[in-house]
């Protein structure tokens, strides 16, 4: 599929995760939607609070307490505007959802169907012809969490024929996944010049990192086709998983570092009568039994098996508590500083019988969610 071509019948609905994520990803394609008479909307996940060096630096202060952060964020919300006024947009059409900064992946794992809930009315009142929303590959928590959130959005309460494209966009990791499936939106100079001021408008974060941010004008936007087949991923551990009804084996290889303590998999995706299930393990490092938790209740949800070492190993999970006919979703969580190592990875339906004996056994079919 191609990237769309904007005209004065579409609207155009953007989710950031926080105050910046407009410019960086989509500078370029919203003034496209502007200058075609669009009509467009942006919502944002968070406020961007917690970006605490940027506030010591600028406000000469160490210690950071609540009122400080509520007010980092309600300055970081005025950047925002300013730089889609450059971009062509006003302030009625943006709302913040003040969802927790650094915290996005955490409301994920906890019940959270009210904000999933939330996600959808917004979609639905609005009724978009096109989704800008971040992929499940970005490496910021905050990024990917949103996107699952939104993705459970689309499928718990859109209706199943919505004439809804769904474009994702990348801003944090070099995702081979993504790079895959990507498409180039072309950009001419006076856009990547507008683009430019739009992002320094984002005064608290070009204050540490200007070169770096600006940088994201240089480059072309890509976008991947959320409706697009799915490709082979080459992010985080998974070398090959083979699913089956009621056990998901994974091969993985942590070759970018061993396994270190308090390294997490977590498994997301909906139990028989339609609810979401999240469980988390941790991985002990070494051949041992697996204990997969509840992230709501905290009792064992089932148990499976980790064989291998701190480098390599087959991983066992059991699937029981999930549908065989919905996708899963899966991530460990390596963080460096608050940066995964990979974002989601999404693990198809499991095909009928009758399908998978007419099918080789799947090996890398994971796909971004």
């Amino acid at each position: 599929m191609h990237l769309p071509l904007l005209d004065s019948r579409s609207r155009v609905l953007m989710f950031a995760p926080h105050p910046d994520d407009e410019s960086l990803a989509a500078g370029v394609f919203l003034q496209h939607a502007v200058a075609a008479g669009a009509e467009v909307r942006v919502i944002y996940g968070t406020d961007g609070e917690k970006n605490g060096w940027p506030q010591r630096l600028l406000e000469r202060k160490i210690r950071i307490r609540e009122t400080d952060r509520r007010r980092w964020g309600a300055r970081r919300q005025a950047e925002a505007l300013a730089a889609l006024a450059i971009l062509g947009i006003p302030a009625e059409r943006v709302e913040f959802l003040s969802l927790p900064d650094q915290g996005v992946t955490d409301l994920l794992l906890r019940a959270c169907r009210e904000t999933v809930r939330l996600l959808a009315d917004r979609i639905i009142s609005w009724h978009p012809t096109h989704l800008l929303v971040p992929s499940a590959s970005d490496t910021h928590p905050d990024h990917s969490g949103l996107a699952l959130l939104l993705r459970l959005a689309f499928d718990d309460f859109l209706p199943r024929r919505h004439q809804i494209q769904r474009l994702e966009y990348l801003v944090h990791g070099a995702s081979a996944t993504f790079a895959q499936m990507a498409r180039d939106f072309p950009q001419s100079l006076i856009e990547t010049r507008a683009k430019q001021r739009a992002i320094a408008r984002h005064v608290t974060q070009v204050a540490l990192s200007r070169r770096r941010f600006l940088a994201y004008a240089k480059r072309p936007e890509r976008f991947v086709i959320g409706n697009d087949s799915s490709a082979p991923i080459s992010d985080g551990p998974v070398e090959s998983f083979e699913r089956e009804p009621n056990r998901l084996r994974l091969q993985v290889a942590f070759a970018i570092k061993p396994l270190r303590e308090e390294t997490f998999l977590f498994l997301i995706g909906h139990d028989p009568g339609g609810d979401v299930r999240r469980l988390r393990a941790t991985l002990p490092g070494r051949t041992a039994r697996l204990d997969l938790i509840d992230c709501e209740t905290g009792v064992i949800a089932g148990v499976g098996a980790y064989r291998g070492d701190a480098f390599r190993a087959q991983i066992t999970l059991p699937t029981h508590n999930f549908a065989p006919d919905k996708a899963l979703h899966l991530k460990f969580d390596r963080r460096v500083w608050f940066f995964d190592e990979a974002g989601w990875a999404e693990i198809g339906p499991l095909l009928p019988e009758s399908v998978r004996r007419s099918r080789p056994a799947p090996t890398r079919e994971l796909a971004v969610a």
